[in-house]
């Protein structure tokens, strides 16, 4: 059921402190770089709204919690992307946008407590397929620990294998400082110093986009 025109991807995760916004608000500077550019924040907490609004190159942003549908039909033609910070929960936008998605995008921290909300995603997404066949979903593993004699990341990539309808990315963002400097600074990693943040999240960009 997608609409035309504008790349539409959206960030979502129904599991809190995944750093859903974090990567919502790098992918939105990135695609900025590449044509016109639309923040859609409907998430209640309004956090991705927020920072924006504290930025000196602002995007185009606004906050919407219901209607989705109608308001990206209004918008869809002016923008060559459109990102959507969004909570996973099972509520009207959610599903609103899971049908125009071109792009989701799930980041999800490496422990069980994380990974257990990824069978109930796995499940809307095959639900909204039909409508949306197109959809192509990806998880990131997020804010993963950066001893490297930590066991979670590869349990985490053998528990998400049985996922047909996700593509694990080869990258892993690991839980950098740089990255909540950069959402206090209303920032992305990509407008800071060179970091391994930075390095990561560009490797990142080239496996979603």
């Amino acid at each position: 059921m997608g609409l035309s025109m504008a790349l539409i991807i959206t960030v979502a995760n129904r599991k809190g402190g995944v750093g859903k916004t974090t990567i919502a608000t790098n992918i939105a500077v990135a695609l900025m770089n590449k044509g016109k550019t639309l923040l859609v924040d409907a998430d209640e907490q309004r956090s991705a709204y927020k920072w924006n609004d504290f930025r000196e190159s602002k995007l185009d942003s606004i906050a919407v919690h219901e209607n989705l549908l109608d308001m990206l039909e209004k918008k869809v033609e002016d923008y060559d992307f459109i990102l959507i910070d969004i909570a996973g929960r099972d509520s009207e936008v959610f599903r609103e946008a899971l049908l125009v998605t071109d792009k989701l995008v799930v980041p999800t921290q490496a422990s069980l407590l994380d990974l257990e909300v990824i069978p109930y995603l796995e499940d809307k997404i095959q639900k909204v397929k039909t409508d949306n066949p197109t959809l192509e979903a990806y998880i990131v593993i997020n804010k993963a620990p950066t001893n490297p004699k930590s066991s979670e990341i590869e349990q985490a990539k053998a528990y998400l294998a049985d996922y047909p309808n996700f593509k694990l990315l080869q990258t892993v963002i690991k839980d950098r400082k740089q990255f909540r400097d950069a959402i206090v600074e209303a920032k992305s990693v990509s407008e800071m110093n060179s970091s391994k943040a930075k390095d990561e999240f560009n490797e990142f960009l080239i496996e979603v986009l």
